[in-house]
């Protein structure tokens, strides 16, 4: 009986060591992209629109019960559609690096995204607000970008979840990595 039990012990124990370093064997889901997340695809849409020129499609996406509206009406939002908004109507933001901050669970949160301006090239920060209605997300935009008590829930900074766009090399991650918000 003791050699048996020897036995099944020495197999368990060679078993766990075979085990060891063996990434694959996780039950932690992979982390999702900003684009299989509700919220965040909002808030990339509404970043898209806005860096696009179509004011007036952004302005649907906003938030009008906190008054945080870009424009009084949807005619001054599209009397604000940039004039040069044909030439851009179909880019999409494609390389970007974004910080997720879920200030309320399943509710309120803020991204701060980072990417290259449509029209410039140049690397720029824009930060929005997405907050549950209902069963639909709208958006405000943070135009100065968000502050410290933006990103608090019950008197404490939420942690942030950072997210890139597929593909990115690590010289792009680096270019595209925004500062987090409680760092201003």
């Amino acid at each position: 009986m003791k050699k048996v039990l020897a036995f099944i012990s020495i197999i368990a124990v060679v078993g766990m060591l075979a085990s060891c370093g063996n990434d694959e064997a996780t039950t932690e889901p992979k982390p999702k992209t900003c684009e299989q997340i509700e919220p965040c695809k909002t808030a990339l849409q509404y970043a898209t629109y806005v860096e696009q020129g179509a004011s007036d499609k952004a302005y649907e996406m906003e938030n009008r019960d906190e008054s945080l509206v870009s424009y009084d009406d949807e005619k001054e939002a599209k009397e604000h559609i940039l004039s040069d908004y044909k030439k851009y109507e179909g880019q999409q933001i494609k390389k970007y690096g974004l910080l997720e901050y879920e200030v309320i669970p399943n509710k309120k949160y803020v991204y701060k995204f980072r990417f290259k301006d449509f029209r410039n090239g140049d690397v720029k920060n824009f930060t929005v607000g997405v907050y549950k209605k209902d069963s639909k997300y709208v958006t405000n935009n943070y135009v100065n970008g968000a502050i410290k008590n933006d990103i608090k829930h019950e008197g404490s900074i939420v942690p942030y979840k950072r997210y890139y766009s597929k593909d990115l090399t690590k010289t792009d991650k680096t270019t595209f990595s925004p500062e987090p918000v409680e760092n201003y």
